[in-house]
C-alpha cells in the first residue's frame, strides 16, 4: 500500500493535522492563532524503510511557489490582496481570514443589499487593475479565491498559477501560452455575474481562443448590470479598465434614474406635502 507523506520545501514532515485546506496544487496550514501558510503541495512515498522518495510532480509544484511569492512581492501594500505576513522557504505566510471565501457565502447566505455586491464588485475590478498595472495575469480568478475580511471587505489569494511578465510588457498585445489580459476580463465578468445573480457561474477558458460563444451565456436581461455584463461577454471591452468605467457609469445612471423617476418624484412631493399639512394644523400650545 502506498503511504504518502506531506513536505516542505526544506524537505521537512508536515504533519497532516495542521492542514486546513487543500487544492490543485498547494496546501494551507496554520502557523498561529490568526495565521496560515500557502504551501506547495510536495509529496513523497514512504519506503517501508522509511526512506522518503519525493514524487515526480513537486519540481513544478516548486516553481508555482517562486512565482506566487513574486507576485505577493510584486503587489505589497496594493489593496484588495491578502495580508502577506512574510515570505519563506516553504511557503507565504497570510492573515487568516475567518470569513471564508465569497463562494461558500453565496452558497450559505442570503443575497446582501444590492449596494453591497456593487462594493465588493468594484474591489475585485480594482483590484486586477492593480494587477495589470503591475504586469501581473492572476489567472485563478474566482469566487472560492476572493476571502471576506473582518469588515467584509474582499482580499484575494491563489497566485500560483499567475503570469509575473517583464515590467515594460504590453499586456494589451502581450499572451502567455495563449492566456491574456483580455481572458481575464471574461473571468473578472463571470464573477461580476455571480455576485449580481447570486449564484456561481464559471467557465473554462484558459486560452482566449477557448472563449465561449455568446448564446452560451446565461440571461442578464434581468441583472442592474446586465447590459453591461452581456457587452463583456460578447468582447466589447478590451481591458479590466474599460469594464471597470463601464460598471461606474452603469451604477451611477441607476442611482441618477431613481431621482429621475417621475413616480418617485411625485410620492415624494405628496409625503412631503402631506407632513406640512399636519404640523400647520395642530394645535398651537402657548
Amino acid at each position: 500500500m502506498r503511504i504518502s507523506q506531506i513536505l516542505l520545501a526544506d524537505g521537512e514532515r508536515v504533519s497532516a493535522d495542521s492542514v486546513i485546506g487543500t487544492g490543485i496544487d498547494g496546501y494551507v496550514i496554520r502557523t498561529g492563532p490568526s495565521s496560515v501558510m500557502k504551501i506547495p503541495k510536495l509529496e513523497a512515498t514512504i519506503h517501508p524503510n522509511g526512506f522518503l522518495e519525493p514524487n515526480k510532480d513537486n519540481t513544478w509544484l516548486v516553481e508555482s511557489l517562486r512565482v506566487e511569492k513574486e507576485v505577493y512581492q510584486r503587489l505589497e501594500g496594493a489593496s484588495g490582496i491578502a495580508k502577506c505576513l512574510q515570505i519563506t522557504t516553504n511557503g507565504v505566510e497570510l492573515e487568516d481570514y475567518r470569513n471564508g471565501d465569497l463562494e461558500d457565502y453565496i452558497k450559505n447566505k442570503p443575497p446582501p443589499p444590492l449596494n453591497q455586491r456593487l462594493e465588493w464588485i468594484l474591489q475585485l475590478l480594482s483590484f486586477v487593475q492593480v494587477c495589470h498595472v503591475n504586469k501581473v495575469l492572476w489567472f485563478d480568478i474566482a469566487l472560492r479565491n476572493l476571502l471576506l475580511a473582518d469588515d467584509m471587505s474582499l482580499r484575494a489569494i491563489d497566485f500560483a498559477n499567475s503570469t509575473a511578465a517583464p515590467t515594460d510588457a504590453d499586456l494589451k498585445t502581450t499572451e502567455w501560452d495563449g492566456y491574456t489580459a483580455r481572458t481575464e476580463v471574461l473571468h473578472v465578468t463571470n464573477v461580476i455575474y455571480s455576485i449580481a445573480r447570486w449564484e456561481k457561474f464559471q467557465v473554462d477558458c484558459a486560452y482566449e481562443t477557448e472563449w465561449p460563444a455568446p448564446d452560451s451565456f446565461p440571461t442578464t436581461h434581468d441583472l442592474r448590470l446586465g447590459e453591461v455584463i452581456s457587452k463583456a461577454w460578447r468582447h466589447q471591452y478590451d481591458s479590466i479598465s474599460d469594464l471597470r468605467s463601464a460598471i461606474l457609469s452603469a451604477a451611477s445612471l441607476q442611482r441618477t434614474s431613481v431621482y429621475q423617476n417621475p413616480v418617485l418624484i411625485g410620492c415624494a412631493l405628496a409625503c412631503t406635502t402631506m407632513l406640512i399639512m399636519q404640523l400647520f394644523s395642530r394645535p398651537r400650545k402657548y
